[in-house]
């Protein structure tokens, strides 16, 4: 049985045992299977910041031409800016033609708001929150630069592990050729190590998938969801549109690729980021697929999805969109033009260096309500399905990152046939 199909079965049997245990209102038995999920996640945490050095120095440092380096670099970072503006757009529109925050009870506000202010976990996120809107843009800049190499890698700071790996990795092409080839190759033995840790942890896969789903089922509470549902299937609804639409139609006119190959092939990634909510935790895995079953060059692939997992959050930009719009209509306020198009552009820089782990959207959406002067305590409304959503748009942003590495890819492996066939 192949894996995608036992990662399927696992989610699905999550499902029910999760509805199970909420159902009868015995969903903090659930915590016991908490620890199995927890250590997967973990364990492919463990694994993605040696990858992301590794295959980012090695990509840098193989690339025998520095114009092609550039020119993937380019058209990655145009391609995920416009996929992101276009995300958030389309959120805001939705909101605006379909207004979920109108149909929701005086009464089930308060009720939401009076769990909310009970619940001293989520006063917390609250508190982060509140906390995120004093980051500056200029501040998640400077974040690009570490200033210690090894902090960033002990810490787990994407935006500053992929920097630091992306100027050394240049700087080995400055030095004596076999010299250069050294590392290259060591590069390229350790790389290979980590693959091969990677599909070990994978065996897991079904089974974590399992308690991860059973977890969430059974404790994010089913009467948020019910409360919340204009909202939830609207935020859904925008999210499967934009993959569906918007990448298919981009993976076949600019990557020249059938959509159907590609999201049968991704399958087993979109499973895998839909149960655990974390972009950084299905960035090794996500590789191997782009590799093996997609035809994506190495070099590429090590490049683009590492930068992809740090800057391309299409499924958050989405998200953002919508709640800003739904929290605005809820409190009454009427978004003029300009406003909403500060909130496409706040919502735009904050997907650049947000981290790829579960729960960062709601930051970040801190920083886009206090762009238009929208309290952060409005996420309290909210917050009660952030982790069902937050499942969904990791789908979105994983399969956009293995999208725009497919596009660019095949725009490259274009241009050499056109470059050769010129030269023969």
């Amino acid at each position: 049985m192949k894996l995608h199909t036992r990662i399927l079965l696992g989610l699905l049997a999550g499902v029910i045992c999760g509805t199970l245990l909420a159902w009868f209102k015995i969903g903090a038995v659930a915590s016991y299977l908490q620890p199995v999920g927890a250590i997967f996640i973990k364990l492919l945490k463990m694994i993605t910041i040696p990858l992301i050095m590794v295959s980012i120095m090695g990509a840098s440092a193989g690339f025998s031409d520095l114009k092609k380096l550039k020119r993937i670099a380019m058209k990655t970072i145009v391609f995920f800016l416009a996929s992101t503006i276009i995300a958030v757009s389309l959120g805001i529109l939705a909101s605006n033609a379909f207004k979920p925050g109108h149909g929701l009870d005086p009464l089930k506000k308060q009720q939401i708001m009076a769990d909310i202010q009970a619940d001293a976990h989520w006063q917390k996120q609250l508190a982060t929150s509140a906390a995120a809107q004093k980051k500056t843009i200029s501040a998640f800049l400077l974040d690009m630069i570490p200033t210690n190499p090894f902090t960033a890698l002990a810490t787990g700071d994407m935006l500053g592990v992929i920097t630091f790996s992306l100027l050394l990795g240049l700087a080995c092409t400055l030095i004596d050729p076999n010299k250069k080839q050294k590392i290259v190759d060591l590069l390229d033995a350790v790389n290979d190590a980590l693959i091969a840790l990677v599909k070990a942890v994978m065996k897991l896969a079904p089974l974590a998938v399992f308690t991860l789903i059973t977890v969430a089922i059974a404790q994010f509470g089913f009467h948020f969801l019910w409360s919340l549902l204009g909202y939830c299937l609207l935020a859904i609804g925008v999210m499967m549109l934009f993959l569906f639409a918007y990448y298919s139609l981009a993976i076949a006119l600019l990557g020249r690729f059938n959509p159907i190959t590609f999201f049968k092939a991704m399958s087993s990634v979109g499973l895998l980021a839909f149960s655990t909510s974390s972009s950084n935790a299905v960035l090794p895995e996500n590789m191997i697929s782009c590799e093996q079953k997609l035809g994506i060059d190495k070099r590429s692939a090590a490049f683009i999805l590492p930068l992809g997992a740090t800057i391309n959050m299409s499924g958050t930009a989405i998200y953002q969109g919508v709640s800003v719009v739904f929290i605005a209509q809820v409190f009454g306020l009427a978004l003029t033009f300009q406003q909403q198009l500060l909130i496409i552009l706040t919502a735009t820089l904050a997907a650049v260096g947000t981290a790829g782990i579960p729960g960062i959207g709601i930051v970040t959406l801190a920083m886009v309500l206090g762009s238009v002067g929208i309290p952060a305590q409005g996420i309290g409304l909210i917050i009660g399905v952030e982790r069902i959503l937050d499942m969904c748009r990791t789908v979105i942003n994983v399969l956009g990152d293995s999208a725009t590495a497919l596009i660019v890819d095949q725009s490259e492996k274009r241009r050499e046939t056109r470059k050769a066939s010129k030269n023969t």
